[in-house]
């Protein structure tokens, strides 16, 4: 009598254990699809730019030769 409680405590835990297995890679499949990979922007990116060209700037790029 005493082994047989003993062998269902343990499909117990293991029953338990499957259930925690099974809802925690659940959760992170759904985590991973419903994820939104949006990259940092740099700073730099950020810049307002400006509308005026610099005119000397392409005057030298025209005299440049290949």
């Amino acid at each position: 009598m005493r082994k047989n409680k003993i062998d269902r405590d343990i499909v117990m835990v293991l029953v338990m254990t499957l259930i925690t297995l099974t809802a925690w890679v659940g959760f992170e499949v759904y985590r991973a699809y419903t994820r939104v990979n949006i990259s940092p922007v740099p700073d730099k990116q950020l810049l307002k730019l400006s509308p005026t060209l610099d005119i000397p700037v392409l005057e030298k790029l025209e005299s440049r030769t290949p």
